[in-house]
């Protein structure tokens, strides 16, 4: 029998999802809400910012789980893989990739002389937002969101009926 990974209940890992999304579209409401801001409480146009999953020990430590996680089979029947020689244990599960809020400074220039906070050769320093990005992010984290609260529902289901046993 295989042990579960210690750590990585299907719970705690669509929580992790729960959380990416969560930020993602936090970002993205931000972002758009600030896509014209030219001045910020700094004296500077806003900075857009990114929701940016990293994963902690990078893939050098997802390769080395990988390989310790390897068990070696072996064959009860010669037309069938049987039993484990034995079982794994990976020890505490990576959950998936921590998200970080980052900012981005990249800027646009729009020609405004007229516009208060022109610089000196009448260009207005907007923050560089596209707005349909932006929503389309809105969109991609709001459906990923639904998807780990169906997973929640589904395991949370199959406990239930495992207890009915």
């Amino acid at each position: 029998m295989l042990s579960p990974i210690r750590g990585a209940s299907p719970f705690r890992t669509a929580a992790r999802g729960l959380e990416a999304q969560r930020i993602r579209l936090g970002v993205a409401t931000e972002n758009i809400a600030n896509a014209t801001t030219t001045r910020t409480e700094d004296g500077v146009p806003y900075q857009p910012k990114r929701a940016v999953q990293t994963a902690q020990g990078g893939v050098r430590r997802f390769e080395a789980a990988l390989r310790q996680a390897e068990m070696p089979m072996r064959s009860t029947h010669p037309r069938h893989m049987g039993g484990i020689a034995r079982a794994r244990s990976v020890g505490r599960a990576e959950l998936g990739p921590a998200t970080e809020v980052v900012s981005d400074n990249r800027e646009r220039l729009e020609y405004d002389p007229t516009h208060p906070d022109a610089d000196a050769d009448g260009y207005v320093h907007y923050p560089d937002i596209n707005v349909v990005d932006e929503m389309a992010q809105m969109i991609s984290a709001n459906r990923v969101y639904e998807a780990n609260l169906t997973s929640v529902k589904a395991a949370k289901e199959m406990i239930k009926r495992s207890l009915e046993i």
